[in-house]
């Protein structure tokens, strides 16, 4: 059993105010008190690791703390862009490991298995459920990530997010271990012992999408050249999709790919973030042939509505210890003006619940995927809201 706190703070440039509001609100000597394993799970504007206000408040809690950076997040009923949250799992029958990997500027699987086998061997068995914690580089995809991290463990189920930040190069993007942050590293917790953790997805609605399904017929990696063996170009002119006086396609990260794997396993979201010279279009995520497509529209009221159906999905399934939840930068973006809104959705929602959790945007979000026989399959999204109960 997992019992959870929460706290957050504002106070980014005094180090002492944000650790006693952290400390006031976690209570630890009082009520709260920890059980016999503990760890803390983070989401903070940069500029908390460039004051000094995160690393003060890990070197003041009993307990490893792991996160990352945002562009905006919540907990406790608070949501907001310039905020520190904190979500602490505790229990006396789980048990939780963490670890940071050296730099992953290039795609060397020994960085990442030595990371995975620093966490695992603090446990004393196979575990439950990997939480991971990926910096945005260039280099590197999800899919890369995932499709390793899988290997690397068995087939761990893998939930978390890539971090951004709120520059729009997102060079302050960072993975945090125990007040120590980097760009370019990766940080994991483990937790083995019995805990059964539960995975919900949103990412559009079906009356969204376009209503044509096409067949991927060449690609490669995240660069979807050509499907029913037309450009993609092509097909996107089909659709009638409007180009500017350049021949570009204004906003098309806002249309999302709904892709089939067509393997048994739930439907994934891509998005695309340009067309090259050729036609093609360079997506956030493996799309590979074989698979078939659907492309939708966001809208402000259509990210409401997946939030709203997904966590109400995720309240309804049970009584659980603590919920995380991330959703794709994507999303923040496509709210036009009243970019809290989704957090907004998320706060008033949780108010109903007694469960703790923590909300915040990401780059990119991993999630399982459940297959034909209830299996989980570990995957890579985009413009996705994804939900870890446990």
């Amino acid at each position: 059993m997992i019992k959870s706190l929460t706290a957050v703070t504002q106070d980014i440039d005094d180090e002492e105010a944000a650790v006693s509001d952290i400390l006031q609100q976690l209570d630890l000597e009082g009520e709260n008190a920890l059980l016999a394993h503990s760890v803390g799970i983070l989401s903070c504007y940069a500029e908390f690791l460039d004051s000094g206000a995160a690393a003060a408040i890990c070197d003041r809690l009993p307990f490893d703390v792991i996160g990352t950076t945002t562009i905006a997040g919540g907990a406790s009923g608070q949501m907001g862009d310039t905020l520190l949250a904190l979500l602490v799992l505790t229990s006396d029958d789980v048990q939780f490991a963490v670890s940071a990997s050296e730099p992953v500027s290039d795609e060397n699987e020994a960085t990442l298995r030595a990371c995975y086998e620093a966490a695992a061997a603090k446990l004393p068995g196979k575990p439950a459920v990997m939480i991971s914690f990926v910096p945005l580089l260039t280099s590197m995809g999800g899919d890369y990530y995932v499709e390793r991290m899988s290997e690397i463990s068995g087939n761990v189920p893998n939930f978390g997010p890539l971090a951004v930040d709120h520059n729009a190069d997102y060079h302050d993007s960072q993975v945090v271990l125990n007040g120590q942050a980097w760009r370019d590293r990766l940080g994991i917790l483990l937790l083995y012992g019995p805990v059964e953790p539960v995975f919900f997805i949103g990412a559009i609605s079906e009356d969204k999408l376009f209503p044509d399904k096409v067949a991927v017929t060449s690609s490669k990696g995240n660069q979807l050249e050509s499907v029913n063996g037309a450009s993609v170009s092509e097909y996107l002119d089909s659709l009638g999709l409007e180009r500017d006086a350049d021949g570009n396609i204004p906003g098309i990260n806002s249309f999302p790919i709904i892709v089939d794997f067509n393997d048994g396993t739930d439907p994934v979201a891509r998005v695309m973030f340009a067309l090259t010279p050729e036609g093609y279009a360079v997506c956030g995520g493996n799309i590979p042939v074989g698979s078939t497509l659907s492309i939708g529209s966001f809208d402000p009221d259509e990210i409401i509505e997946t939030t709203r159906r997904t966590l109400k999905e995720a309240m309804a399934s049970g009584k659980h210890g603590a919920i995380l939840m991330y959703s794709c930068i994507g999303r923040f973006f496509a709210q036009g003006y009243d970019q809290t809104a989704e957090l907004e959705q998320v706060r008033q929602l949780m108010t109903t619940s007694d469960t703790r959790y923590l909300a915040a945007y990401s780059g990119g979000e991993i999630c399982p995927v459940y297959g034909k026989e209830g299996n989980l399959v570990n995957r890579n999204h985009n413009n996705t809201f994804v939900i870890l109960a446990v």
